[in-house]
């Protein structure tokens, strides 16, 4: 795949015992759920996968409850990423030519055909609108019918994208595939008390935190109480949700005085401020400390008679804040001893995916709690079944110089900054000095996405250096200089 190069690292073997083991997990999970590899309803010419055509991407946030509220303006573009000559890319935002042309121009990604689907009277997912325009459909229809077949390349395996797949299909009555898993399978491994249990057959009780899913608030108070005896803080999480949007953190201390009706009161009321609509189930757990890493297993997960899940980098995730927010991303320093556990662990959660029926990117969250790390725990926090803030990149990396590990990749990510709007030709005049050019400058800053960077509000940055160290210093020190005011 020329525009999206897989590339394996820390090689890992399942023997045939430990396969049959998973292969067992996954058989009863499909006779619990038949709907998990259901695709009927879409047709005949559409199923999970990627064949040798040009390819749709699209970057869909709409099943992500509270990431965004009104549809994806803020990151479609990061789909132009993974898109090569011959593709279209989808977004939802105003165009930026300066950054398409830096994209096609000095990174050299390849000419592409951008669509934008028409606007609507009330805000509707990406991969809806596009379904419901003509003028998209039709363009979509007609490239694949002169290719033979189309790829939709989703962030994630939305009903909406499979949706769009089938209008295709029935317009160029032409194969669809879909590079992601089904509708209900996205679901299920998106879902942080579905991994949870998962997790917890798969690698045992020790894999995870202590942690409950629970189905009204009066069972939420009850188990948040049991809980602030064990812990300092106690955490509610949304289980679809993602970037810690989700994440309600509460202080043992502020609880344990209160009834189990004031504790019930005070963990709906914030749950509401955080945009909480009143679905089930939540997940409460213990909020562990201290966290001596928060590594993100990378993982690629092909059709089942293409080998293993591909095991393709670990990078330690960078928090900010006390609900832990992502604020980007280095190559793991964890000891190899370390590396290779949570590549072992991790493809065995892949490989039950890939018996699932599961197909492409995925990346599975950690955190190793302990005061040092040679009594310190493992526990697996959540599943992204989709792409995101450290794949597009490491992805984008591999693109650029064949093998990330040649040229490190940070990533440094900021939100809600207060900064002054700019042009992105006033952004990459300022950036210039800083920037990996290919042919010209073989490390330096890559822009993943302008949106942040043109209305003040933060950034989206990959600083490509010689080593992690050279990397993370030109990283911080970017970081510092875009966090001035006025910056």
């Amino acid at each position: 795949m020329t525009d999206l190069p897989i590339v394996a690292h820390c090689e890992v073997t399942l023997d045939a015992r430990e396969r049959e083991r998973l292969r067992h997990f996954a058989r009863d999970l499909r006779v619990d759920e038949p709907a998990l590899l259901a695709t009927a309803a879409f047709g005949p010419q559409v199923s999970p996968g990627l064949g040798p055509w040009p390819s749709l991407v699209i970057e869909d946030h709409s099943w992500i409850t509270l990431f965004e509220e009104r549809g994806d303006a803020a990151y479609t573009y990061r789909a132009l990423l993974l898109a090569g000559d011959g593709d279209l890319v989808v977004i939802a935002q105003p165009r930026c030519p300066g950054f398409e042309d830096y994209c096609r121009s000095v990174l050299g990604l390849g000419d592409v055909e951008i669509l934008t689907p028409a606007a609507t009277a009330k805000p509707l997912p990406l991969a809806q609108r596009c379904a419901n325009d003509t003028a998209v459909i039709d363009i979509a229809a007609d490239l694949a019918r002169r290719s033979g077949g189309l790829n939709v390349v989703p962030y994630m395996g939305t009903g909406g994208v499979w949706k769009l797949a089938r209008r295709i299909a029935n317009s160029a009555r032409v194969p669809v595939r879909v590079a992601a898993p089904t509708p209900h399978l996205t679901r299920r491994v998106n879902d942080k008390t579905w991994f949870a249990a998962l997790a917890k057959r798969v690698l045992g009780a020790q894999a995870i935190p202590t942690s409950k899913a629970v189905y009204n608030l009066a069972a939420l108070a009850g188990q948040a109480a049991a809980l602030t005896k064990q812990c300092r803080c106690v955490a509610i999480k949304i289980p679809d949700s993602a970037s810690s949007a989700g994440n309600i953190v509460l202080q043992s201390r502020d609880l344990r005085n209160m009834t189990l009706r004031q504790l019930r009161n005070t963990a709906a009321s914030s749950l509401c401020r955080a945009g909480w609509h009143g679905a089930y189930p939540l997940m409460v757990t213990a909020w562990e400390e201290p966290i001596l890493a928060s590594p993100s297993a990378q993982i690629w997960v092909p059709d089942r008679g293409d080998g293993l899940p591909v095991f393709e980098g670990l990078f330690d995730q960078m928090v900010v804040g006390p609900a832990r927010e992502f604020g980007g991303a280095v190559p793991s320093a964890l000891p190899k001893s370390w590396r290779h556990r949570l590549a072992q662990e991790a493809v065995r959660l892949a490989y039950v995916f890939q018996e699932l029926g599961y197909f492409g990117r995925c990346s599975f969250d950690a955190i190793i709690v302990g005061e040092d790390l040679a009594a310190a725990s493992l526990h697996w926090v959540e599943c992204n079944g989709r792409w995101g803030g450290v794949s597009i990149p490491m992805t984008l990396a591999n693109r650029l110089i064949g093998d990330w590990t040649k040229r490190p990749p940070v990533v440094i990510d900021r939100a809600n900054m207060s900064g002054a709007p700019r042009s992105f030709d006033k952004i990459l005049a300022e950036l210039d000095a800083d920037l990996f050019k290919p042919g010209l400058r073989e490390t330096g800053a890559v822009i993943v996405s302008p949106s942040r960077l043109q209305d003040g509000s933060g950034y989206e940055l990959m600083v490509l250096g010689k080593s992690v160290a050279a990397a993370k210093a030109h990283a911080e020190d970017l970081a510092a200089r875009l966090s001035r005011p006025g910056s």
